[in-house]
């Protein structure tokens, strides 16, 4: 399915481009943040590789948690097909067995909450603070706009809130939140606080420890 409105694969670098103008992408910006959680779970995948196989080498022990991360992101891109299968014809399908539990946690949000999709991996563009992101979905549900960003991790971090932050303000939408869907066909979702001045604050850090890429590509120009 081709979605004019996703521009994704006209990122590089860490950032949007839109008629040679660099727009630097959200989730970029995050990754400035130090995440406990990430730390964490990297060493913990190291351990249990050589847990299971004590004959690795140091470099196939540190390489352990980058093969469950690809298996993660697999996820991630099944579990988005199956909203968007959704969005564009309200049907629900039937995944893989592995993912099925996604899919029923996913449409059960759908029932629970009322909301109406209106646009699936829609690209969004901060004109004034050179600000690019790609909101999962776009929501509507007695006339608030909402943005909702769709995870499948381990919970639902305070970063998450940060990222809906921006969306909100690049597309007026009033309200946001972040729906954690999981394995076992329950879900958890928390409304967003509107963290928007926070964000900006990262963005400065993110802006001074990348000064010189920043200086190369003409950022903020």
């Amino acid at each position: 399915m081709n979605n004019t409105t996703d521009k994704r694969n006209e990122r590089r670098g860490g950032f949007y481009w839109k008629e040679q103008t660099p727009y630097v992408s959200v989730t970029n910006i995050l990754k400035v943040l130090d995440k406990p959680a990430l730390r964490y779970w990297f060493g913990r995948e190291v351990y249990r590789a050589m847990v299971v196989d004590p004959t690795l080498q140091e470099s196939e022990a540190l390489a352990a948690p980058y093969k469950t991360s690809s298996k993660a992101a697999d996820r991630g891109t099944t579990v988005h097909s199956i909203v968007e299968a959704y969005k564009a014809s309200g049907a629900k399908i039937t995944p893989p067995e592995e993912f099925k539990g996604y899919a029923e946690a996913f449409y059960s949000w759908v029932n629970d909450y009322k909301l109406e999709i209106k646009e699936h991996e829609k690209t969004l563009f901060d004109e004034e603070n050179k600000l690019a992101g790609t909101a999962d979905l776009i929501c509507t549900n007695n006339g608030d706009t909402w943005i909702i960003d769709v995870k499948t991790g381990k919970d639902i971090y305070d970063e998450a809130f940060l990222q809906v932050s921006a969306y909100m303000k690049m597309s007026g939408a009033n309200r946001g939140g972040v729906l954690l869907l999981q394995e076992n066909g329950k879900y958890k979702f928390a409304e967003s606080p509107n963290y928007f001045e926070y964000f900006l604050a990262v963005k400065k850090m993110w802006e001074f420890i990348n000064r010189e890429l920043c200086e190369e590509v003409g950022y903020g120009k």
